[in-house]
């Protein structure tokens, strides 16, 4: 934990204290006045649907540009395990806490897990709303594309987006607008959920800013994720909306095990986690 620096002002005079607060010196929360966490709604749409695109594609090209979407998209979430896991956060330490242990996901390793590839960690300015759409429309070279918008204008309905996408299938020389529209789909459905099955703005911005400026959006999406621990920590319910299936395999990832299955990403759609718990967890559920 860093070291956190106070600055304390005494009224004597013009006389100031600067004093400063090592580790643990920093009294924690009490983790009794939170409600455990009992009801949870993961954002998760049917990636099923998605993933049939792909086949479509040269996945070699797509991860050239766009890093390992496809394999996280693919990554099945257990509902239960992301639901204990937030009683372990710390909303003032933005961390886990498992006794005198403290675990938090870091930049470095969201990184290795997206691999966004030769993109930049640099401050992202989101584009205003009323440009979204017409900056998406450019790339995905889609007119009008303002009428798949919801009602009440926040986000673009991915049903309609299928459609398009489909008939990206049968046009020649539109394997770019293929690759953008399956991209778009796993930003608003799995990087930056909002509703199901419904793109938001926000998370259609955060994908031209990818395209046009190649900002890496890890830092977003892990701010996303710890806005959404702090709110779910202190409230106890509600929805998810954050990429679940990135703070699952960081959990996974730091299960101690035998076998040496986390360290390679190819594992992620064998799950792993099922494996650890037949192999070497099963006989926990006999004890006591």
């Amino acid at each position: 934990m860093a070291i956190i620096t106070k600055v304390t002002t005494v009224e004597y005079g013009q006389n100031s204290e600067l004093s400063q607060l090592s580790e643990g010196d920093c009294s924690r929360c009490d983790a009794r006045k939170f409600p455990v966490v009992k009801d949870l709604n993961c954002v998760v749409y049917k990636m099923k649907r998605i993933l049939v695109h792909s086949q479509h594609i040269d996945e070699a090209a797509f991860s050239g540009k766009y890093g390992r979407l496809l394999e996280i998209a693919k990554i099945e979430v257990l509902n239960p395990a992301i639901k204990a896991l937030i009683n372990f956060w710390d909303p003032d330490y933005r961390c886990f806490s498992f006794g005198n242990v403290d675990l938090c996901p870091t930049i470095e390793e969201y990184g290795m897990l997206t691999e966004f590839p030769k993109h930049l960690h640099r401050v992202y300015f989101p584009l205003r709303n009323d440009k979204v759409i017409p900056e998406l429309s450019k790339l995905l070279k889609i007119p009008h594309l303002s009428r798949f918008l919801e009602k009440n204008g926040s986000g673009l309905k991915w049903k309609f987006l299928e459609v398009e996408l489909e008939r990206k299938k049968e046009q020649y020389g539109s394997m770019l607008e293929k690759d953008r529209l399956i991209a778009l789909g796993i930003y608003g459905l799995v990087l930056f959920p909002s509703l199901i099955g419904v793109i938001s703005l926000e998370a259609a911005a955060a994908f031209v800013e990818y395209e046009n400026t190649h900002v890496n959006p890890t830092t977003a999406i892990l701010a996303e994720t710890f806005l959404t621990l702090n709110h779910f920590r202190k409230t106890g319910k509600g929805v998810m909306r954050c990429c679940t299936q990135l703070l699952y395999i960081w959990m996974v990832s730091h299960v101690e095990t035998k076998k040496p299955i986390f360290n390679n990403f190819l594992w992620f759609n064998q799950k792993p986690l099922k494996i650890v718990e037949e192999e070497e967890w099963g006989s926990l559920g006999d004890q006591g």
